[in-house]
């Protein structure tokens, strides 16, 4: 991530004036010990950011104002025919005449600015689901492209996937990376098939889909009717490392227990380069011969070891930090687990959640989904503003948000959260919650889901014991996490705890919990919240991290701002923040 994407993302929403930060350019090259130390200046008069770094130097300035696409008004083609020297750059990539007509290809001299000249181009129109009315075409040149790479233009904008016009409702779906990719498998007679509209996405790390590029995968949920009729989705990607983190993102929006993986030949990277090296029928077969996305099952070793070697290799990687350095010391955030919060009433344990979920969007430009029975979103929203911005929102001794400045707080918790609320007082079920945080997932791209807390949940009216049932429930939850690649924060209350002589709670651990031990069985990690009246510093423990990669457990302190509702790591007394300030 460039240091002024980080900058923006850190800043944005934040109210005007000075602020101290770890530096995102060189904290993680510090030694451990000065890791946190917060050497970056930042200076924030909306709608600009300016930043220095008394470590590394790194300085700068961007704008936090988000950037707006220039829409172009689409009109279309005067021609829709295609010139023989277009048809026999087709015909050589494997594709017949028939085939091509039926992509309704077309092609026109237009200018590619990769190129920087006028060229022949192919185009792929791009067609209204349920009409016949083209709203945008693609093109790609047809000359030189060993030389200089194929040259990309269009008009209009492409946002739906190319071909769905001709796609049967409830019929297997073959999904392609792209348009040719698509119509070389119409031309091995597989006529369901469709391309999404942006190819693999460009920002891939660790073999996921940057979370920057979220809004570009909004395809996927405009085509949910259709999904949602199809039990089988057959995704049909590159096989190159952006290749594969597209049918990941697809697998975990679409739903991968309907999809299947299409795995090609060794010298072939795609369905066209199938078709023009192997044929037809090799095409055919590798669809035919897809494999049930993986998410579980019976494997032999030889399905897991690409797996292993790349943990001899590199290791397991520790998580996304949680935005302290200490907590990230005894856990980190990691996609497909389930984390357990829990806590005596009144020690912070929801707004430690929510200053979690606001760390994750702000360092990472992460998506929630929330549901919070204690909080209506109308009550919750304010709580995360004061995150956002620092400062309070109602009126009280510490200077409030200004009106403008929660009308932008909010546009910034619109782009990050989703909330859940449940309506004409029917208890919810956890399969409610769960088919309702799958479509946060498919529309909006949401990486994390809060339960909070889980004592207003039906579980049902059922002959098993409480302890069963809290058992399926939790391995249902589990499962989502795995199968979403998101993670769950599960937020639980302890069972009825007692003060001690010196009139003190008791820290909670897993086995406290209501209702049952099964918390500590079924969480990946563990912790709980809690406020030390000795010293007035909320503490963090963590008492069961199932991974060692992820963390360990221990005790971290965090200071709380109670007019602000936020958490930060103690300051050191011995940083001189005012001649900080006078240097910047």
């Amino acid at each position: 991530m460039e240091i002024h994407e980080t900058m923006v993302g850190m800043f944005v929403g934040r109210a005007d004036g000075q602020y101290r930060d770890t530096c995102p350019s060189c904290s993680h090259r510090r030694k451990p010990v000065n890791q946190k130390e917060k050497v970056l200046s930042v200076r924030v008069e909306y709608p600009d950011v300016q930043w220095n770094c008394h470590h590394c130097g790194e300085q700068g300035g961007a704008s936090l104002e988000p950037k707006r696409e220039k829409v172009v008004k689409f009109v279309p083609p005067k021609s829709t025919s295609i010139t023989s020297r277009a048809s026999d750059y087709l015909r050589n990539r494997g594709l017949s005449d028939e085939t091509i007509a039926s992509g309704r290809v077309m092609s026109a001299i237009k200018y590619f600015p990769k190129l920087g000249e006028e060229r022949l181009g192919v185009g792929f129109p791009y067609v209204e689901w349920g009409t016949d009315s083209v709203y945008a075409v693609k093109f790609r040149s047809v000359e030189d492209e060993q030389e200089q790479g194929k040259g990309l233009t269009q008009e209009g904008a492409a946002r739906s996937f190319y071909g769905i016009e001709r796609v049967k409702i409830g019929e297997p779906i073959v999904v392609c990376e792209g348009e040719v990719d698509c119509l070389s498998v119409r031309e091995a007679g597989i006529l369901n098939s469709i391309s999404v509209p942006n190819g693999a996405p460009v920002r891939v790390s660790d073999g996921t889909v940057d979370p920057r590029d979220d809004r570009k995968f909004s395809y996927i949920w405009d085509a949910h009717d259709l999904l949602k009729e199809t039990e089988k989705v057959i995704i049909c990607s590159d096989s190159d490392t952006a290749g594969r983190a597209l049918g990941e993102e697809i697998a975990r929006r679409v739903g991968k227990g309907k999809c299947w993986s299409v795995t090609w030949p060794d010298d072939c990277k795609d369905a066209n380069d199938c078709l023009v090296k192997h044929g037809k029928a090799a095409v055919a077969n590798a669809i035919n011969e897809a494999e049930p996305w993986p998410i579980a099952g019976l494997y032999d070793v030889a399905h897991y070891m690409s797996e292993v070697i790349s943990l001899y290799r590199h290791g397991a990687g520790k998580g996304l930090s949680t935005g302290f350095a200490n907590v990230d010391d005894l856990m980190t955030i990691k996609t497909g687990m389930l984390y357990v919060v829990t806590g005596v009433p009144s020690m912070g344990k929801s707004e430690f959640v929510d200053q979690l979920l606001f760390n994750l969007s702000r360092n990472f430009d992460w998506r929630h989904c929330v549901c919070s029975f204690e909080s209506p979103p109308s009550m919750h929203i304010p709580k995360l503003m004061e995150k956002v911005l620092a400062k309070p929102f109602y009126s009280g001794p510490t200077p409030r948000m200004s009106e403008a400045e929660m009308i932008r707080a909010s546009d910034w918790i619109g782009d990050h959260f989703l909330f859940m609320e449940q309506s004409n007082n029917v208890t919810a079920t956890i399969e409610d919650l769960l088919s309702r945080a799958s479509i946060a997932v498919a529309r909006n791209g949401a990486r994390t889901l809060t339960i909070d807390p889980f004592s207003y949940l039906d579980l049902g009216a059922s002959s098993k014991s409480e302890t069963n049932l809290i058992s399926e429930m939790l391995t249902k939850v589990r499962n989502w996490a795995a199968a979403h690649d998101a993670a769950v924060f599960f937020v639980a209350h302890p069972a009825k705890m007692y003060r001690d002589k010196g009139g003190q709670y008791p820290i909670p651990k897993g086995w406290d919990l209501a209702g049952s031990a099964q918390f500590f069985a079924k969480a990946d990690v563990g912790l709980t919240v809690h406020q030390n009246p000795d010293t007035g510093l909320v503490e963090i423990h963590t008492w069961k991290v199932r991974f060692k990669h992820i963390g360990k457990q221990g005790v971290a302190e965090l200071t709380y701002d109670i007019a602000t509702g936020t958490y930060e790591e103690q300051e050191d007394p011995s940083e001189d923040w005012e001649e900080t300030i006078r240097n910047f």
